[in-house]
């Protein structure tokens, strides 16, 4: 029996992988025009950063530039990032993890290069409150950091585990290895309720999915995973989306990031999916009744009848 997903073009399998393992990966997710015209963007746009001295760069430790170049808020930077945030692959796996309803919250890419060192596991859902036993008072929710306490460590079994509240995408625009710092994941830790220890993660079973350009790996928000060190070979284009449900905080602002300019030529999927649809009531201005925002909206402000204005 397999220990991790074998990639798969069936998105049934697909599905079954990321309930047991907390990730997939699906082949052939773009064909080769998409591939293509998004690989090329990716690298235009990487070097006009660099020679623009805004490029962000990472890979060499915490807090340290390094040869690793990060690219953040990629909906204003090609239609092509833009149709990954609707394709039909993301309906079908987020939806499968979140159900129908979520948006994006980051929309980067990560171009890991020749000594880029291993990031570290961890969880995209390091700030989601642990289980608590009736009557114990749990922790302020603020006070939770990305360093794990011993409480998320040492996960106390009896007290379950949290739902998955945030779903992630990887598109593959190159071919991805373990020699090129393929994704660190450990299979099933999604299941764990705990979260990996930062200072001693050799004892944990980690594997790096490997995969040709085209491929799409999809994986749960609580899976513990992290960029793999890059000791060979050519860089390593990915394009990652996260998503969460929608009650919760975005961690790009995507409905003052977008390009007003953008507005009139995107899909109302699109739209909802940056979050400018309205969730119960959740992210109005005015009226709960409305159904979506705008970048630009209505707001009213401080407002005296006409008859007090005339008794003055």
């Amino acid at each position: 029996m397999n220990n991790s997903p074998i990639p798969t073009k069936d998105v049934i399998q697909a599905k079954q992988d990321l309930d047991q393992y907390g990730f997939c990966v699906v082949l052939d997710a773009l064909n080769a025009d998409e591939l293509d015209a998004a690989r090329q963007r990716l690298i235009e746009q990487a070097d006009a950063e660099i020679e623009l001295g805004i490029a962000t760069q990472d890979g060499a430790g915490p807090n340290k530039p390094g040869p690793n170049q990060r690219m953040w808020n990629l909906i204003n930077k090609g239609e092509c990032f833009r149709d990954l945030i609707t394709h039909p692959l993301v309906d079908e796996l987020v939806g499968h993890v979140l159900g129908a309803h979520f948006i994006l919250s980051t929309h980067s890419a990560n171009i890991a290069k020749p000594g880029g060192i291993r990031m570290g596991l961890h969880t995209d859902q390091w700030w989601m409150p642990p289980p608590v036993r009736r009557g114990s008072k749990a922790a302020p929710t603020s006070d939770i950091t990305r360093n794990p306490t011993n409480k998320f460590v040492n996960h106390d079994d009896d007290l379950g585990i949290s739902p998955a509240v945030v779903t992630n995408t990887m598109w593959m625009l190159s071919d991805f290895s373990a020699a090129n710092g393929s994704t660190e994941v450990v299979p099933g830790s999604h299941l764990s309720g705990a979260h990996p220890d930062p200072a001693n993660q050799e004892r944990y079973n980690i594997m790096q999915p490997e995969a040709p350009a085209g491929s799409l790996m999809v994986f749960d928000g609580r899976l513990w995973h992290g960029t793999g060190a890059h000791t060979g070979g050519p860089d390593r284009l990915g394009v990652l989306g996260t998503f969460c449900s929608p009650q919760f905080r975005q961690q790009e602002n995507q409905t003052l990031a977008l390009d007003p300019r953008l507005w009139d030529s995107i899909s109302d999927e699109l739209k909802a999916r940056l979050g400018f649809q309205v969730w119960y009531a959740y992210g109005r201005i005015e009226s709960p009744a409305a159904d979506m925002i705008t970048p630009t909206p209505e707001r009213i402000g401080e407002l005296r009848p006409s008859k007090s204005l005339a008794a003055d």
